[in-house]
């Protein structure tokens, strides 16, 4: 049992409204300006609702990754070990990604890009009736 916030449909649901523009590869993302990533409006306003959720957790997120390395390399697919995965893992797996990106910029644009953002909320979707 997870000693964090617990979520409610709604925010699940604010969350899951994100899936559209994540699974349109013809969306713009982001932007290089400067020789920065700078990513697009909607993407911003996701990791606002992230917050507002509640759905990113306080853990050692960079311990997780090591113990769960099928996560560490963005070249490589997550469906499969997503496709069983809880909300407790879900919640840390997007965390590592917004946190990880905070010391290695473009991390979370790249997992956008890869699916790895997609899928995750696929499978948020899949386990919204179970909250």
């Amino acid at each position: 049992m997870s000693q964090h916030k617990e979520l409610t449909k709604q925010e699940i649901e604010s969350l899951i409204g994100f899936l559209d523009y994540f699974q349109n590869s013809g969306n713009t993302f982001y932007e290089v300006v400067n020789g920065y990533y700078k990513e697009s409006p909607e993407v911003g306003c996701f990791r606002e609702e992230l917050d507002r959720t509640g759905f990113l957790i306080v853990f050692n997120w960079h311990e997780w990754l090591a113990d769960h390395e099928e996560f560490t390399d963005l070249a490589q697919p997550i469906e499969e070990p997503i496709r069983n995965a809880d909300l407790d893992t879900l919640r840390k797996l997007m965390t590592s990604y917004i946190r990880g990106d905070r010391f290695n910029e473009g991390l979370f644009i790249r997992a956008v890009l890869n699916g790895h953002i997609t899928c995750i909320l696929l499978r948020l979707k899949a386990l919204k009736d179970q909250v």
